[in-house]
């Protein structure tokens, strides 16, 4: 059973991510629970690229009917995604973060199972984080990346792109989803509620479609993921996205008590997440001290001197929350120096990452 698991650490990391999977007692004893040995065979057995049912059947010398229950209940689990194309049904294995993590909490469940995966996962990243290594085995090609307040953006001079733009998403895609933010339910299953909206975490396209079917979440309208996001905004929340361009799967809308990704980025840590495009500077002429943007900002990027607002650009992520709640126009987003244009798609991001840890 030992080999069986560790041969699942293997694959699970073989398939990209922030966060990888170490050969660790907290691991085995959160996967033990994930996954039973059948899925987690299956799960060793599929493919690095998408496939049918019947060539993951081959592959593992299993009947296709069978195959095919095994799949649909590990997808039912959030264990592996699935995405209908013309010439039929197809199945993919994905990462533990993003990925297998976040498909454990964003259901909402507070069944007596979803406290012990709770529990075993704070053992499992408490442990990780206190492991020297950690850093070392992170990409260096975030999986994430913060998106703007977008009429801070489009109100100001500079130059935007439309993929910096989250409205251009919600507007061209099929399909969204919304579902509760993993990471502050995470913390409740601990007793560590937070105050800041929870059902705002929206999925797109054919990922949306797969969120909604399998019970992860529901599908909603375009008009009520930008009243999400809005509210989202208002809350101080932070919008962050997958890394590329062509299309996203996700917005999550950040706190930065209890998410992952604002936790890196306080730390400096730009592995899991890249800040935007852009910076946000001060009008001293304009400020009247009211520190508004001192409470507002999560990454405590500002401070006071000489009775004016002053933002230290190595803690700013652009996120454009302080520049929305600034009543004397003291505050406006300008470019980043250096723009970093993210990968097109999923495939080429996955590709980039994996490229990337070794």
């Amino acid at each position: 059973m030992k080999e069986l698991y560790t041969n699942l650490i293997d694959s699970i990391n073989m398939r990209g991510g922030s966060v990888a999977a170490y050969k660790i007692d907290e691991c085995y004893a959160l996967l033990e629970v994930v996954f039973t040995p059948e899925q987690a065979e299956m799960f060793i057995k599929i493919p690095l690229g998408p496939a049918n049912a019947e060539q993951i059947a081959n592959e593992i010398g299993k009947p296709l009917d069978e195959t095919t229950t095994i799949l649909e209940d590990m997808a039912d689990h959030g264990l592996i995604v699935t995405r209908d194309k013309p010439a039929g049904r197809i199945y993919a294995a994905i990462p533990l973060v993003p990925g297998i993590f976040e498909f454990q909490l964003t259901g909402g469940g507070e069944t007596e199972r979803d406290y012990l995966l709770a529990r075993l996962f704070d053992d499992y990243f408490n442990k990780m984080k206190a492991m020297p290594e950690t850093l070392s085995s992170l990409p260096s090609v975030p999986f994430a990346r913060v998106i703007p307040v977008e009429e801070e953006i489009k109100a100001g001079s500079i130059e935007a792109y439309p993929y910096e733009t989250l409205s251009e998403y919600i507007d061209k895609t099929e399909h969204i989803a919304v579902a509760m933010c993993y990471c502050r339910h995470h913390a409740k299953l601990l007793g560590d509620v937070c105050d800041k909206p929870i059902e705002n975490c929206l999925s797109f396209g054919p990922a949306g479609k797969f969120v909604a079917d399998r019970g992860f979440g529901r599908l909603i309208s375009k008009e009520e993921a930008k009243k999400i996001l809005k509210e989202a905004e208002e809350a101080g929340l932070v919008h962050t996205s997958s890394n590329t361009t062509e299309y996203i799967d996700f917005i999550c809308n950040c706190c930065e008590c209890h998410c992952g990704v604002l936790q890196s980025l306080k730390l400096q840590m730009r592995n899991i997440s890249s800040a935007s495009n852009f910076l946000v500077q001060v009008n001293e002429d304009k400020c009247s001290a009211c520190e508004v943007c001192i409470e507002r900002c999560p990454m405590d990027a500002f401070e006071m001197k000489d009775d004016a607002a002053c933002v230290n650009p190595d803690m700013c992520i652009g996120c454009g929350l302080c520049v929305s709640t600034c009543e004397d126009g003291a505050l406006s987003m300008i470019n980043r120096p250096e723009r970093v244009t993210p990968p097109g798609t999923r495939g080429a991001l996955m590709q980039e990452i994996i490229s990337s840890m070794h």
